[in-house]
């Protein structure tokens, strides 16, 4: 594993210069892993996705991960202990490290339908039929993660407006869902109040809300029972590693549903006591972590790539932010069809093909536009994507200038 020494760096802005040269690659290591299996480096220009790999973590997070390879504990009181510290920090009455976010909603789910009841844990996903195995969420928040309400067995009801809602609940339902980043005619609000009414445990997906921290505290203040986070992006833990907030009792059901207990759903989802304590320190780190000053980076470094961009005649970059789920500023890049004779399609798969790879956000998640963002880069890199995508660009309309 890295030293503290090797790991420190994407982020130490103060560092940053835009005269710098390229450090892809960079630092170096006794060995290149990468080079010798034929593994090709890219440079992110997307973000931390869990198809690249996530986050970089804290340098601290690798510290305390390096501490608990050496240092032996029982895994039960180390999860506790853990637990509790992670419940201090962000307000909330638990905490259980999963094997991601993903993860979070299997056991989340899990819990809510056996509690602590042995026969119902060994037999999901097909328990008995007096177990409650229905969960409500609305129509607008089907998304590609639904699917892990299922795996305990679960049955999906999706409703549209309250009286739907209402008309929904019954002596079968288990939980009820809420996407954090999603809408809906059922208010957030209002969402939590019905279920508090008929005493039905919530559990809200705000896995890629952080940062800002802010946004995660706020969450944890709304009454949510339970609410999942991702632990290898924002909060830049370990990778393979999420978070499951929330009341005790849920947390107790949901952790009674995974490893290490032999006949649970979810055996299969370790989580190693170095990502117990990766977790812990990554809460810590990005409590203390100044965003506001990561935020003036971000934005000097999209500032950069977008003036340089908008050089070309015929060319338009802008500085755009999503909104305060993230932090995230990028480029939005278009250019006039009939002077440059290539597609935005073609232009991401031009930076992808070429030397070295550069990596853009997929075009049915930037809904056909050209998106460049800066928060993942290596000092240097933002000046090799502009000289790229000026290259290209000439390229396409003849101009080998």
């Amino acid at each position: 594993m890295p030293n503290h020494n090797e790991t420190s760096g994407r982020r130490s802005f103060l560092k940053y210069a835009l005269s710098g040269a390229s450090t892809v690659g960079a630092p170096t290591f006794a060995r290149d892993y990468h080079g010798e299996l034929g593994v090709k480096p890219f440079i992110n220009a997307i973000g931390p996705y869990s198809s690249l790999g996530g986050e970089e973590m804290w340098p601290e997070v690798i510290d305390a991960m390096d501490y608990a390879v050496q240092n032996k504990a029982d895994m039960e009181d180390l999860h506790d202990a853990v637990g509790k510290r992670i419940a201090e920090l962000l307000g909330c009455e638990y905490a259980a490290v999963t094997a991601g976010a993903t993860s979070a909603i299997i056991l989340g789910t899990a819990g809510c339908m056996s509690g602590l009841d042995k026969e119902i844990l060994e037999t999901l996903p097909h328990p008995p039929e007096s177990t409650k195995t229905q969960v409500i969420l609305q129509s607008s928040h089907k998304y590609l993660y639904d699917r892990a309400l299922r795996v305990p067995g679960a049955e999906l009801i999706f409703v549209d407006t309250e009286d739907d809602l209402i008309a929904a609940i019954n002596e079968k339902t288990a939980m009820m869902f809420y996407v954090r980043k999603m809408d809906g005619q059922i208010p957030l609000e209002r969402w939590i109040h019905i279920a508090k009414d008929h005493n039905i445990p919530t559990l809200c997906d705000a896995a890629t809300t952080v940062p800002p921290i802010q946004y995660l505290l706020d969450t944890v203040k709304l009454g949510f029972d339970m609410i999942c986070l991702s632990g290898g992006k924002g909060l830049r833990g370990p990778y393979s590693a999420g978070l499951l907030l929330g009341k005790k009792d849920l947390i107790d059901a949901a952790k009674a549903n995974g490893s290490p207990n032999h006949r649970a759903v979810g055996r299969s989802m370790k989580v190693a006591p170095e990502e117990y304590l990766g977790m812990m320190v990554a809460v810590e780190r990005s409590l203390e972590q100044n965003e506001a000053a990561d935020m003036r980076d971000y934005m000097r470094i999209t500032g950069y790539m977008a003036a340089e961009i908008n050089a070309l005649p015929g060319v338009t970059a802008e500085v755009l932010t999503a909104d305060a789920q993230g932090m995230e500023p990028y480029v939005n890049v278009n250019w006039d069809q009939d002077i440059y004779k290539i597609s935005k399609d073609e232009m991401k798969l031009n930076l992808r093909n070429g030397d070295p790879c550069i990596e853009l956000r997929a075009m049915f998640l930037s809904f056909g536009e050209l998106h460049i963002t800066g928060h993942m880069l290596k000092p240097g890199e933002e000046k090799i994507i502009v000289r790229r995508v000026k290259e290209i660009l000439k390229t396409s309309k003849g101009d080998k200038s």
